[in-house]
């Protein structure tokens, strides 16, 4: 049960799949939307809703991380590794 849903509109049960995150962007747009999608374990209901500064908070952390680690690391190993050949 994902707390502060209420019953499911189509059948009226409480259970429902723990929120899955997806950024998104429209086909026209460069506008990026960051969403949680809610299912309904019985009958499969969905529902998008978008999140909240609060929610998006870990996510732009864990983003600037992954960032640093794949854009810049391998930069500085690409500039070490020949001076450290050439002058090691």
């Amino acid at each position: 049960m994902v707390p502060g849903l209420g019953d499911c509109p189509k059948c009226g049960i409480t259970d429902w799949k723990p929120p899955r995150h997806v950024r998104t962007r429209g086909v026209t747009s460069t506008a990026i939307a960051d969403l949680n999608i809610i299912t309904c374990k019985k009958c499969g209901f969905t529902e998008l809703y978008e999140l909240s500064e609060q929610e998006l908070a870990p996510i732009k952390k864990k983003a600037l991380m992954i960032f640093i680690f794949a854009g810049i690391v391998p930069i500085l190993l690409g500039i070490a590794v020949p001076i450290w050949l050439i002058w090691g």
